[in-house]
């Protein structure tokens, strides 16, 4: 009898221990991988980046080639709420950026449109650019796009290219037989 009792105590310690081997089996990537919805990331196309007290979201250049001039998107705002200049300088060309205190600078409005003769980078690149705020200055990479997607081409300088996204959508396919 002793010996029957200690069989099904062993057997109940067995599948309790499958059983914390198939929870941590299910449960361990946690333990040791980064959850990925703390991760902070620019959710759109632009860039985020801190500088001096500014704030530079979702910050990019638009253009239709990499010599061709390039149009300013994106919002800079103050995190101290105070009056902020900003200077960001891409392919040697400096703007500045009077940022409102209480206020963010949205840059697609044609009245804060800013355009550089160049943003030295292909579209669906990254170039450095330096910003400087208040004396303190860093290096960021700021993204270039085109007009491939609908929501840049009015910001496109000198208009976007109509064939710029023809390559996707389908085409017909080929006669049968041919390679």
């Amino acid at each position: 009898m002793k010996f029957a009792a200690s069989r099904a105590t062993a057997r109940k310690a067995s599948v309790a221990g499958l059983a914390a081997v198939a929870l941590l089996g299910a449960t361990g990537c946690s333990a040791i991988n980064q959850q990925a919805t703390t991760l902070h990331y620019a959710p759109s196309d632009g860039i985020v980046a801190d500088v001096g007290g500014a704030e530079l979201r979702n910050v990019a250049l638009i253009t239709s080639a990499p010599e061709a001039e390039s149009r300013y998107i994106g919002t800079l705002s103050s995190a101290t709420g105070e009056p902020l200049e900003v200077s960001i300088t891409v392919d040697g060309t400096q703007t500045r950026f009077s940022v409102p205190g209480e206020e963010s600078l949205i840059l697609e409005d044609p009245a804060n449109e800013q355009v550089i003769p160049s943003s030295g980078g292909r579209p669906g690149t990254i170039v450095d650019a330096t910003v400087e705020v208040n004396g303190e200055s860093d290096t960021v990479g700021i993204t270039i796009l085109d007009g491939t997607l609908p929501e840049y081409r009015e910001f496109v300088p000198g208009g976007a290219d109509p064939a710029a996204d023809e390559h996707l959508y389908e085409t017909p396919a080929a006669e049968e037989g041919g390679h």
